[in-house]
């Protein structure tokens, strides 16, 4: 941990242990204006208004960019798909993420979030920086190496699904972010 003001260290471990056990990669990939995924800075904090959708289905990418969605918490979907095979899971409505960073590799850029809880906890994120997400943001890069230029999965490729995920995560299509609360 790097910032630790006045912070109860039960409850940070609290929050940690809600947080961090059992994350999965959801992607959601995306073409993104340069605009947009420049706003996207390490440490910020963000939310998405809406439902945010994602795959558990990790191969290539036909898209300029993909959101890394790190989540032991997003909904799993994938039973009402009805033949879809999109590995659907989703984060429920005023979500907030925290960036762990961009990374850019062979023209591919991604994008990674870490899904903070749903209670007011996630706000302890603003005031801290763990340790432990510089060994996450190191595993997904290399995950993300290996796979973009992978062949896709065909079900991911699709315009339907392209469309779902069209919009970028945590501010409106000018680039303008959502108020935090």
């Amino acid at each position: 941990m790097r910032r630790f003001i006045n912070i109860d260290a039960e409850y940070v471990e609290s929050v940690v242990n809600k947080t961090y056990p059992g994350l999965t990669m959801y992607v959601r990939d995306t073409n993104l204006p340069v605009h947009i995924s420049d706003k996207y800075k390490k440490g910020m904090i963000i939310r998405e208004k809406g439902y945010c959708d994602a795959s558990s289905r990790v191969m290539g990418m036909i898209t300029t960019h993909r959101y890394g969605i790190l989540s032991n918490h997003m909904a799993d979907f994938s039973g009402y798909e009805h033949g879809s095979n999109w590995g659907l899971y989703v984060a429920k409505r005023d979500s907030r993420f925290k960036v762990l960073g961009n990374y850019d590799y062979k023209g591919k850029r991604l994008i990674l979030l870490l899904h903070l809880p749903d209670d007011d906890s996630w706000n302890i994120f603003r005031d801290i920086d763990l340790n432990i997400d510089d060994q996450l943001i190191e595993s997904c890069i290399q995950c993300f190496k290996n796979k973009c230029e992978a062949f896709p999965v065909p079900e991911l490729a699709t315009d339907d699904w392209l469309a779902r995920c069209a919009f970028p995560v945590g501010m409106d299509d000018d680039g303008n972010l959502f108020d935090l609360e």
